[in-house]
């Protein structure tokens, strides 16, 4: 076995895709060796979103899908090793997040579908799997679990201070200030500009945000929107699609605006949740933003002219922004196979130190 090799896989709120990452993990460096991302089919898209309302089949259609992701994963990993000449038993771990269906943190559980021993099998390969629900089991809200990885992407170059942003389906913060590290999640982020622009376009995304910035921000609806309990509770929260969905959206009679001007409002809305936060924290200076939404170039312009911290991407720290998340969990299966206990009092409200993941071996 080489020493130190990891493989992340990791599934958005989206439910967009995969994104596949090999990399090199030490406390001194951290470099990826190779990544690959694949887009789902529109049927399997469909499938795991239908799989976040409940139904009469639902366990049984969310163990099948699970083992449909992992199928999915496993010539992807034998692609990334053969391009580089290795073999199974050259990497430690995979760290494996499958698609989130429910995170029910009040309830005490979040649930992430995959098939981790089919994967754990067919790639000779042992899986870490369940990143979240030993974090909930101790008072945790199970998310956002990556802020630790910024924090020690941070300190490989030397930066005691900084704040990141992931605008993924849901948007979440990371604040670091020396050794202090919080995170949560502000809400939305692109999901309801990816589920608006289907419905009405049958877009998957807004590329560049170009439709949102043709419309007009609605003040009435936006400000109902913002009277949502959510963007007032306090840290630490973390959300899903169990919340903020379309029925959620329905609750707004947007059958009586034009449409591209609610797609407008929606962006206006990930963008307040957002600032609200930002504007406490400019003495942090830096904003590294990663996540699907990196990439919408309006939404970004917006945000840049709203405040005065310097916005840089990830790339900044030699990581595409794309592929943060699933390096994240490749770095927090390095944490679990070293059996390292991870501090997450202040960032989910844990009430320990804790490992997290289930390792399951081939």
């Amino acid at each position: 076995m080489q020493k130190n090799l990891f493989i992340g896989v990791m599934s958005g709120t989206s439910s967009d895709g995969l994104d596949i990452v090999l990399c090199k993990i030490t406390p001194q460096n951290f470099i990826i060796l190779n990544s690959i991302s694949k887009k789902y089919s529109s049927r399997v898209k469909q499938d795991i979103l239908k799989l976040n309302q409940s139904s009469f089949d639902d366990l049984e259609s969310s163990k099948a899908m699970g083992y449909q992701i992992s199928k999915i994963c496993i010539p992807l990993i034998s692609q990334l090793l053969d391009q580089k000449q290795l073999k199974s038993t050259d990497i430690q771990a995979i760290g494996f997040h499958g698609p989130t269906i429910r995170h029910q943190p009040n309830k005490n559980f979040s649930i992430q579908i995959g098939n981790e021993f089919t994967l754990a099998e067919k790639t000779n390969i042992p899986v870490v799997h369940d990143f979240r629900n030993m974090d909930i089991a101790n008072g945790g809200q199970g998310a956002p679990l990556i802020p630790l990885f910024h924090k020690y992407l941070l300190n490989l170059k030397g930066i005691k201070k900084g704040i990141f942003l992931n605008l993924g389906g849901f948007a979440n913060l990371t604040i670091i200030d020396h050794q202090s590290v919080t995170g949560f999640d502000t809400g939305p982020g692109n999901i309801f500009l990816d589920l608006w622009i289907k419905k009405c376009l049958n877009k998957n995304f807004d590329q560049k945000g170009v439709w949102a910035k043709s419309g007009k921000i609605i003040p009435s609806l936006l400000q109902k929107m913002l009277n949502d309990p959510y963007f007032r509770k306090k840290t630490p929260k973390s959300t899903g699609r169990d919340y903020f969905n379309e029925q959620w959206l329905q609750k707004f009679n947007l059958k009586k605006f034009n449409e591209n001007d609610i797609q407008r409002t929606l962006l206006e809305l990930t963008l307040c949740s957002i600032q609200s936060h930002l504007k406490k924290l400019i003495h942090l200076e830096n904003l590294f933003i990663c996540g699907g939404g990196t990439f919408n170039t309006f939404l970004i312009e917006e945000l840049a002219q709203h405040t005065q911290l310097k916005i840089k991407t990830t790339e900044n720290l030699s990581i595409n922004p794309q592929l943060v998340e699933a390096c994240g969990f490749a770095w927090l299966a390095q944490q679990r196979v070293s059996l390292k206990r991870l501090n997450y009092q202040k960032i989910t409200g844990s009430r320990k130190n804790h490992l997290l993941g289930v390792i399951v071996h081939p």
